[in-house]
């Protein structure tokens, strides 16, 4: 896991990337990344930026065993290579997706969700964690509330937050 880890790290390091500031309000794309238990919350993100006619697309990693409906948007455990790390080829869409905006709603931090973020290349990531290293540009301290939905919600509100002058 330590490999992984410092993998990730270099390859996150020699990206070059612009972070850009999102106005909420202009936004055309939005990538959220989630896991089966925030459902609702991703719903509701969902239906929020589809209001405003923004083109959004989730990626849900499951981290248990399972078979879901596989496609393009979903990871599962079967998708990993022997260091935990995904494999390329199911996350390389996804990620190379410039979105304006990309949201983590996973509350849970591990390594798949470290590497989707840290080497997406979104003009600006969004998420909560605890840890002083995180791969967001706006971490958002949720402190001990763990309900996505609160995240979710919160999300909103800040980047609402960033185009007050």
């Amino acid at each position: 896991e330590i490999y992984a880890h410092r993998k990730v790290d270099k390859l996150i390091s020699k990206m070059d990337r612009q972070v850009v500031f999102p106005n909420v309000d202009k936004v055309k794309n939005i990538g959220v990344i989630w896991q089966p238990t925030q459902k609702e919350a991703f719903q509701y993100l969902k239906s929020y930026f589809n209001r405003e006619q923004v083109i959004f697309r989730g990626f849900c990693v499951f981290e248990k065993i399972t078979n879901p409906h596989q496609d393009s948007n979903t990871l599962t455990v079967k998708d990993l290579d022997f260091c935990g790390l995904p494999k390329k080829e199911k996350v390389d869409d996804f990620m190379s997706i410039r979105f304006e905006i990309l949201l983590n709603i996973a509350l849970e931090e591990n390594l798949v969700l470290d590497y989707i973020t840290g080497l997406s290349q979104a003009r600006f990531k969004v998420g909560s964690s605890a840890k002083p290293k995180n791969y967001f540009d706006m971490n958002i301290n949720i402190g001990e509330n763990t309900d996505p939905m609160y995240l979710a919600k919160q999300q909103i509100f800040y980047l609402a937050q960033l185009n007050k002058k």
